[in-house]
């Protein structure tokens, strides 16, 4: 996301880390497919593994990249911070399980690794949809400071004509506040967000804070019917007085604990 603030993560990255993450969960997904001996399992286990853990690396990287930013400045920098230590969380599990799957091969347990990998698929379970809701959450942090910065250069007076919004208007009001966003409406007349892109809003909450004159719809020329989206005076004011709704970084489960009795890799203490 281009921006004049302090550095948080950029698409990019957060691409990069997605990749890596659908990648991981692949490899997981063509060793528990495999057939034979441990042994022959064995170079692929170590290949993956090291996958893993170099995904775990990144986001690790990208969690304290942000956490050192100015994203804690917002609710939704916070929300991003917690999502990517839940996803740093997830990619550690999962790299811990795969080590002990190494483990268990070397010991010639097949039974024992393919249980361990069924515990590295689940910690790896959602979490690209994860890395979505943290570029989200980064694009509406990013739109809150682009409202204060523009409410501190026009002298806006907060706590005045502020009007009552619901969450999905906050987030819409912080995705439109940074100035580049187009709005189009679609072959079935319903109004979509056209970029930035990996933002969804409902058609309704678009046309909400349209009615209450909060977003101003400019259009722009080409073939489709197309419109720049930018907050007006109002809706700058309502979105640094709305108060957000905590948001549980709920996309990245929980970690998982051993079953009673599940298998463990030979060698392993009990």
């Amino acid at each position: 996301m281009d921006s004049s603030h302090s550095s948080v993560p950029s698409p990019e990255d957060l691409d990069s880390l997605t990749r890596n993450l659908l990648v991981s969960m692949d490899r997981v997904d063509t060793l528990r497919r495999q057939r034979g001996s441990a042994n022959d399992r064995l170079a692929d286990t170590v290949r993956t593994t090291g996958w893993i853990h170099q995904t775990s690396l990144l986001a690790g990287r990208l969690l304290a990249q942000t956490a050192l930013s100015d994203a804690p400045a917002t609710t939704d920098g916070l929300h991003a911070v917690a999502l990517l230590r839940r996803l740093a969380e997830a990619t550690t599990q999962a790299a811990g399980h795969a080590a002990d799957t190494i483990s268990a091969l070397a010991h010639g347990d097949t039974s024992a690794s393919e249980h361990l990998l069924g515990q590295a698929k689940d910690a790896l379970a959602r979490t690209p949809v994860a890395v979505q809701d943290v570029g989200a959450a980064l694009l509406r942090h990013d739109g809150v400071l682009y409202a204060q910065e523009r409410a501190a250069r026009d002298q806006t007076v907060t706590g005045s004509a502020a009007v009552k919004v619901s969450e999905a208007q906050r987030k819409g009001l912080a995705v439109f506040a940074r100035g580049d966003a187009v709005v189009r409406t679609s072959y079935s007349g319903v109004r979509e967000v056209a970029t930035p892109l990996g933002v969804h809003l409902r058609a309704t909450t678009i046309d909400a804070l349209v009615d209450k004159k909060l977003v101003d719809l400019t259009v722009l020329q080409g073939p489709t019917e197309r419109y720049s989206a930018r907050l007006t005076s109002s809706g700058v004011r309502t979105l640094l007085e709305a108060r957000p709704v905590p948001s549980l970084p709920t996309a990245v489960p929980a970690p998982i604990t051993a079953r009673a009795g599940a298998p463990r890799p030979a060698g392993a203490r009990r």
